[in-house]
């Protein structure tokens, strides 16, 4: 399953890209990518653990950036 999300407040390229790499590293990922100049984060993952991945990846990027926020419509 792929997705993608809206964020609000991704304040640097630099934090995207930290954001990206350690989300690829969550098991069950098979591609992620987030985009400052868009706000937007994609994740490609196994539809079985899709949510779990998901939530995993929110606690990911509020520890890189606590005021960053993922839109999960």
């Amino acid at each position: 399953m792929k997705k993608t999300f809206k964020m609000i407040d991704l304040d640097c390229a630099n934090c995207a890209a930290k954001m990206e790499a350690a989300i690829k590293k969550i098991d069950g990922v098979q591609d992620a990518a987030v985009s400052f100049m868009t706000q937007k984060l994609t994740i490609q993952a196994d539809d079985a653990r899709f949510d779990a991945v998901v939530q995993e990846a929110v606690k990911v990027c509020k520890k890189v950036e606590p005021d960053c926020e993922i839109v999960l419509k």
